[in-house]
């Protein structure tokens, strides 16, 4: 004969359990939905704090590339088409890297180069030509070398975020088959 006193005790085990069960599966539920939130916060963070460096990043390069504010120094200085082909002559340098040197495209620096007279020119430009005008060719160089660096940098980066995947909330978005993706008959 079974002994009544563990047979007793185990059915109130039982229903001990049972009876606790309810309660628990409700703070259970409610564990779960705030460790999914956090998680949900935490890739929010994370999210936020890449995009906080890239903008930091960016607003640095910016500001390096940017050259100073005119001051009454540039305001005064002028140049002309001539000014900037014996410029670039005595620097050695093509109209490309030129124009690396300076801010702008290689097709300002061929517009600047065929116009007649003075030369209107936008602060920031001005500034950048007036810090050229001191330089000799090493210097040139070696300006247009560390640009060089920090565009293989850039383009570094830009390879390596290309193939992930954009996360926007809970959605991942993928790039569209579009038209390319289609054949026409």
């Amino acid at each position: 004969m079974p002994n009544i006193a563990q047979v007793l005790k185990d059915e109130i085990q039982r229903l001990a359990k049972k009876e606790i069960k309810t309660p628990t599966s409700q703070l259970r539920k409610g564990l779960v939905a705030l460790k999914r939130s956090v998680a949900d916060l935490k890739k929010r963070i994370s999210e936020l704090e890449r995009e906080n460096r890239r903008l930091t990043a960016t607003t640095r390069k910016r500001q390096q590339q940017q050259p100073a504010a005119p001051s009454d120094e540039t305001a005064s200085v002028w140049f002309t088409s001539k000014g900037i082909r014996s410029q670039r002559g005595k620097l050695g340098l093509s109209q490309a890297d030129f124009a690396k040197l300076v801010g702008v495209s290689s097709l300002t620096v061929y517009q600047w180069e065929r116009k007649e007279g003075k030369l209107t020119l936008r602060g920031p430009t001005k500034a950048a030509l007036a810090g050229i005008r001191g330089i000799g060719v090493r210097e040139a160089r070696q300006r247009l070398e560390e640009q060089d660096e920090g565009e293989k940098k850039t383009a570094k980066k830009k390879a390596k975020s290309k193939g992930r995947k954009k996360v926007v909330g809970k959605k991942v978005k993928k790039k569209a088959a579009g038209a390319k993706g289609r054949k026409r008959r």
